[in-house]
């Protein structure tokens, strides 16, 4: 790449992948691959169904973080987002502007807390 191209989508994506592949422990990043990889390939199949089998391997916190944030890169362009908890351990992707509007995130959550209800239900 020129140093004076903009960078493509898949660009951001390759340089976020080589960062996290530098500070990720091997196996997590593994199965980051792996996750990712069903992912971007169910994307161009038909219906909605998404599984990927991960046998007895306990998918951490950071390659859930990682996973969210790799597709939003994916689906954005953009590297300018941020994640956000929604409390009970749930996690989303807001854009830069809507994660730092506080009333925005306050009803994200409230959302989140009414979906959670709504199943426990």
């Amino acid at each position: 790449m020129a140093d004076d191209a903009v960078p493509t989508r898949a660009d951001r994506v390759r340089l976020y992948l080589d960062t996290l592949r530098a500070r990720m422990d091997p196996d997590e990043f593994r199965l980051l691959g792996r996750l990712l990889s069903g992912a971007v390939g169910s994307l161009a199949a038909a219906g909605d169904a998404y599984v990927v089998e991960v046998g007895e391997q306990q998918v951490s916190r950071q390659v859930q973080e990682e996973f969210l944030a790799v597709l939003s890169i994916v689906a954005t362009g953009t590297m300018e987002h941020r994640l956000v908890d929604l409390g009970d351990g749930a996690v989303t992707v807001l854009d830069a502007a809507a994660a730092e509007n506080p009333e925005a995130v306050r009803r994200m959550r409230e959302w989140a807390a009414r979906q959670r209800a709504q199943g426990a239900g």
